[in-house]
């Protein structure tokens, strides 16, 4: 305890005019106060500086669902899948099941080479684009997808296809080679393509999602999680061109074959407006769709995917249902 006389005694030291000695204490203290605060707001500043997270000065990075959704969802989620979500376009996924990883996603990666390709070679809607020669390396990544089993588009070498009618084919039959033959005409080699993609992704947000050694997404090294599928969703629905491709039943023209089906039945069958339908040992069956829907008077784009799902359970009826019960749960 401190005794009264000893307060005192320092109230008076202070009321009295200090001496020089007691100038010059005060002094050094003051400036070896200063230093020591200098010094930790220096380290606090290089700490910041060096840290993963945001500098100092910089305001919070928006929450990745900072626009609330319009409406809640409580989905009957499909059986027999690894992992499925929805979302909303315009407000991201608003709800997943099931695993939370990275899964291989088979030909939904081609919704990714689409994108990349119209980046490098802009097209409009209405435009066929220029003409990709196909030649005889072509006409054999044809044969070569044929012996794995893949979903393929006839070429023949000397008979040139538009972009259009690229883009086309590898969304709606899912064409393996002309996906890659139009990465390698677009950027040069599936290499370039594959550096290229994994930018865009980056740089678009999609953070979790990896291209791997195709344009097809036969290689299981091409990843994905739902989340960020429903993100892709999204970004396709925004790009005019794919989004008129991918709701139609059929590619038209097509140099060789003639038309050429849309095997995704949510389109064919439940009028959906796409998007694309994917198959392989490793991924299962995946499928990214989407479909318009009206809720307190204004139409929402809702976008669904469902990973790992497999293929002796018809998962393009069971998505069905899976989305039909998202648009009831929402009037409720």
């Amino acid at each position: 305890m401190v005794h009264w006389k000893e307060v005192s005694h320092i109230y008076d030291s202070y009321r009295r005019p200090p001496s020089r000695r007691q100038r010059r204490r005060r002094l050094k203290f003051i400036v070896a106060i200063t230093a020591i605060s200098g010094i930790g707001f220096l380290a606090t500043l290089a700490h910041h500086s060096t840290s993963p997270h945001q500098p100092i000065f910089s305001k919070p990075a928006a929450a990745e669902s900072a626009k609330p959704a319009p409406f809640k969802v409580s989905p009957q989620w499909p059986e027999h899948v690894a992992a499925a979500a929805v979302g909303i376009k315009g407000y991201g996924p608003i709800a997943t099941y099931g695993e939370e990883g990275q899964r291989p996603t088979a030909s939904i990666a081609k919704v990714i080479t689409a994108l990349a390709i119209l980046e490098k070679k802009p097209l409009k809607i209405g435009q066929e684009g220029p003409r990709i020669p196909i030649t005889a390396r072509d006409e054999q990544r044809y044969h070569d997808y044929v012996a794995q089993n893949g979903s393929v588009a006839e070429v023949q070498a000397g008979v040139p296809i538009t972009e259009r009618q690229a883009l086309a084919a590898m969304l709606l039959p899912s064409a393996n080679n002309i996906a890659d033959t139009t990465a390698v005409w677009a950027f040069g080699s599936l290499a370039n393509y594959q550096a290229y993609a994994n930018e865009m992704l980056q740089r678009k947000g999609l953070a979790h999602t990896v291209v791997g050694g195709d344009a097809s997404g036969l290689d299981p090294k091409t990843k994905s999680t739902t989340r960020d599928l429903v993100k892709l969703g999204e970004l396709a629905l925004e790009n005019p061109v794919i989004a008129e491709i991918v709701a139609q039943h059929d590619t038209g023209y097509f140099p060789v074959t003639g038309a050429l089906p849309n095997y995704n039945r949510l389109v064919t069958s439940h009028g959906y407006s796409g998007i694309k339908l994917g198959d392989s040992n490793e991924a299962g069956i995946t499928l990214l769709f989407s479909t318009r829907f009206e809720y307190a008077g204004k139409p929402y784009d809702l976008i669904g995917v469902v990973l790992g799902a497999h293929s002796d359970y018809q998962p393009q009826e069971s998505a069905y249902q899976f989305m039909e019960s998202v648009k009831a749960s929402a009037h409720n």
